[in-house]
């Protein structure tokens, strides 16, 4: 199980890297929960949370929630199947794409 959840977060990190650069994986250390560093995005909390909410119709944590420190990033939790994870994934980075034009 630790392997598995390992994998899904260097594949998150690598997803990232290649697909969506503006959005930062914070790796974690002994959790399942991956911070996404969205500052580059340029976005208010409130349109952070709208581009996630109903751009890419996902449910993520609001970095916010964790006090002024937290804005500007969302919280992903990584412990499920790898296919959900890839579609979670490419949902946010179409919305991101979508928001460019």
């Amino acid at each position: 199980m630790i392997a598995y959840i390992q994998g899904n977060i260097d594949f998150t990190d690598r997803f990232l890297k290649e697909r969506i650069p503006a959005i930062k994986a914070i790796l974690p250390q002994a959790s399942y929960l991956v911070f996404l560093d969205c500052r580059e995005l340029g976005l208010s909390q409130p349109e952070l949370v709208s581009l996630f909410v109903e751009g890419a119709h996902l449910a993520l944590n609001d970095g916010a929630i964790f006090g002024k420190e937290g804005t500007g990033f969302m919280r992903l939790n990584v412990a499920t199947p790898r296919s959900v994870l890839q579609k979670a994934l490419e949902q946010l980075e179409i919305a991101c794409n979508e928001r460019q034009k």
